[in-house]
C-alpha cells in the first residue's frame, strides 16, 4: 500500500470531522452573542490550534512535546464539547453565562498558546536534533616500551638491623681469626636467630671481593732483638 493510499482517507476523515465540529462551534459562538461575521473564526481558531500543536509534537522533545500534546487534546476537546452542547439543546440554543465567558476569552487564550508553541519551535533546546553519527577516533600508535621507560634496576632487598649486626660481628671474627665464624658461633656473637646468622654468612660468602680477611698478627717469638 502506497503512502498516497493512506493519506487520502486520512485527509478525508480530518476534513469531515473539522466541518462537523465547526458547525457546532459556530452556533455556540452565535448563541453567545458573537456577530455572525466573526463567529466563523472560532472553528478556524480552535481546529487550527489543534493542527499546529499536533505538527509541533513531531519536532519538540521532553516537556515541550508533552505541552504540545496537551494543547492538541484541549483544542480537540473544546471543539467536540461545543458540538455536543449545540446538539444537546432541545429548542433554540441559549448559552449560559459560563459558556459566554469562555467564548469571549477563548481567542486571547488561543493566541497566547500558539505564540508559546511557536517560541518552543524556535528554541534550540526544545527542538529534536537528528541523531549524529558517532565519531570514531583512531587510537594513537604507542612507541615501543623500550623507548618510553628506561631499564630499571632490580630491587635490592631491605636489610634488617639484626642481619647487619650479624654481618658486622662476622667480619670482626674473620679479621681476628682469619676465617668466618660458624652459624652457631655467629648466633652467639651477635645474639641473633640461627636463620639470621645463616643468611648473614651466606651474603658474606656470596661477596668474596668485598670481604678482606686480615689474619691475626702474632709476635714472632724467634725475632731477632
Amino acid at each position: 500500500m502506497t503512502a498516497r493510499a493512506i493519506w487520502l482517507p486520512g485527509l478525508a476523515v480530518a476534513a469531515g470531522a473539522a466541518a462537523a465540529t465547526a458547525h457546532g462551534l459556530y452556533e455556540v459562538a452565535v448563541a453567545s452573542r458573537v456577530p455572525a461575521g466573526i463567529a466563523w473564526l472560532y472553528p478556524l481558531i480552535t481546529d487550527g490550534l489543534a493542527l499546529v500543536a499536533y505538527a509541533a509534537t513531531a519536532r519538540l522533545t521532553g516537556s515541550a512535546a508533552r505541552y504540545a500534546w496537551a494543547v492538541v487534546v484541549v483544542a480537540a476537546g473544546l471543539s467536540g464539547l461545543a458540538q455536543a452542547v449545540y446538539l444537546a439543546a432541545e429548542q433554540g440554543l441559549e448559552a449560559s453565562p459560563v459558556v459566554r465567558f469562555g467564548i469571549g476569552a477563548w481567542p486571547a487564550v488561543a493566541a497566547a498558546v500558539v505564540a508559546h508553541l511557536l517560541y518552543l519551535l524556535t528554541d534550540g533546546t526544545a527542538v529534536q536534533r537528528p541523531a549524529e553519527q558517532p565519531v570514531v577516533h583512531a587510537a594513537p600508535v604507542q612507541p615501543p616500551a623500550a623507548e618510553l621507560e628506561p631499564p630499571t634496576e632490580p630491587a635490592r632487598p631491605v636489610e634488617s638491623p639484626q642481619r647487619d649486626l650479624a654481618r658486622t660481628r662476622a667480619r670482626a671474627h674473620a679479621a681476628e681469626h682469619g676465617r668466618l665464624p660458624t652459624v652457631s658461633e655467629l648466633q652467639d656473637l651477635a645474639g641473633v636467630s640461627r636463620g639470621t646468622a645463616a643468611k648473614a654468612l651466606k651474603a658474606l660468602r656470596d661477596q668474596p671481593a668485598a670481604l678482606h680477611l686480615v689474619p691475626a698478627r702474632h709476635d714472632d717469638q724467634g725475632a731477632h732483638s
